[in-house]
């Protein structure tokens, strides 16, 4: 796909403070925040705002790292100080205003209710929200409008230090196909854009090793909780969806429920050779790679 500028300003200098993004030749606008400086994000203008809003912390469930609530407001500052009043678990968010004031309760409602759906169906986090939104319909070029309006919000998010989504752009089943065996599960995965997808039907074993480091067997946890992973006769587990690993180590333990070296085990589909090997010959026959 074609390049695209992302703007990032950091408001007070630093890093983790407050920030704004913007696409550029987009009319939205993201504005981040840690809980810690909302009074200071209560000062733009723009933040009173018709919006959709993201809040992120730490989740009370152990299987879990993350946890976030999507809502929608037309005043995004009147909702987020209520939910800094009833809401304990988050300590930063991410709101999405328009820049023009285009965006009607409508377009929030229907924004809001796509975010739940597909952070629901990729089951990456701990999603707070407990009702689907009721969303409804848009007139056809508005829709239309929110689809790309939706597409820079799933660029941004990333950018902005929150995975939620598994999906990637173009076709998801091309990219580098890998395989891992390991006792009598098989898995296939792909990777693409820096991520590494585990195929659905994919099998992994069912039990865990004692010696698992814990964040590992959170992991797996995690994952049979959501049903990314469901039992199939008694010793395997089999993935009812694509998912999403940062890393071939992470993908190979869910897989292999022991801990491995994923660079090692994972194979290349089409050479037998190990990705580690792969990523070896492609650096080696890189322009301006030493002889």
């Amino acid at each position: 796909m074609p390049g695209r500028s992302v703007r990032l300003f950091l408001v007070d200098g630093t890093p983790q403070g407050l920030r704004t993004a913007e696409v550029g030749m987009w009319t939205g606008q993201a504005m981040v925040a840690p809980r810690t400086e909302l009074t200071r994000l209560g000062k733009r203008e723009e933040i009173q705002n018709t919006g959709v809003y993201v809040l992120v912390g730490p989740s009370e469930d152990q299987s879990s790292e993350t946890a976030v609530y999507v809502g929608e407001a037309d005043d995004v500052w009147a909702r987020l100080t209520n939910h800094a009043s009833n809401k304990d678990f988050w300590t930063w968010v991410v709101v999405f205003v328009s820049k023009d004031d285009n965006l009607t309760k409508a377009h929030v409602r229907w924004l809001e209710a796509r975010l739940v759906q597909e952070i629901r169906a990729a089951k990456l986090v701990h999603l707070m929200n407990g009702n689907e939104p009721g969303g409804g319909r848009l007139p056809e070029a508005d829709e239309a409008d929110m689809e790309t309006f939706l597409e820079n919000v799933r660029l941004l998010l990333p950018v902005l230090g929150l995975n939620v989504f598994t999906s990637v752009t173009g076709n998801p089943k091309s990219g580098l196909r890998l395989r891992l065996t390991w006792d009598n599960a098989t898995a296939d995965c792909i990777v693409k854009e820096g991520v590494f997808i585990v195929q659905k039907g994919s099998t992994a074993r069912k039990k865990n090793v004692d010696s698992l480091q814990p964040s590992y067997q959170n992991m797996r946890k995690r994952l049979t909780e959501s049903e990314v992973l469901i039992p199939q006769g008694p010793d395997l587990l089999v993935f009812t969806q694509d998912f999403v690993f940062e890393s071939p180590t992470a993908a190979a333990v869910a897989v292999a429920g022991t801990s491995l070296n994923g660079r090692d085990m994972w194979k290349v589909a089409s050479t037998g050779e190990s990705y580690k090997e792969w990523q070896q010959r492609q650096v080696a026959g890189a322009p301006g790679a030493e002889d």
